[in-house]
């Protein structure tokens, strides 16, 4: 009964501490960061089934609706959210050593995306 109750009770406190860790992990990536880099224009070419990396030199709304990365040093972010905020960057002709804000999601594993305000 003893090692039974031992059993029981490392259990809960091996589930309380996994609650704990992961509730400090999220709370971590709540915050909004500034992150400087080049805007890069992911344009499609459907003819060949790829895209075209740019940095625009002018602002990019006017060409066909594409994606848009955020590259640093050392890390590619996908760049996500409201389309107000995405509607700036595709509007600004500066698309080096930018900074943008925003909340970052994700992994070395999965990739990083940040979501502008």
């Amino acid at each position: 009964m003893k090692r039974l109750n031992l059993v029981s009770m490392s259990l809960v406190l091996g589930i309380i501490f996994s609650v704990v860790m992961c509730t400090f992990s999220y709370a971590a990536d709540e915050g909004t960061k500034s992150i400087q880099g080049n805007v890069i224009c992911l344009i499609p070419d459907y003819a060949n089934g790829t895209v075209k990396p740019v940095i625009a030199t002018h602002p990019c709304d006017g060409l066909p609706t594409h994606q848009h990365v955020l590259v640093t040093e050392d890390t590619v972010y996908s760049l996500q959210g409201l389309q107000d905020g995405l509607k700036k960057i595709e509007q600004n002709p500066n698309r080096t050593d930018v900074v943008i804000a925003g909340k970052v999601k994700g992994s070395e594993q999965t990739g990083w995306v940040l979501f502008v305000n």
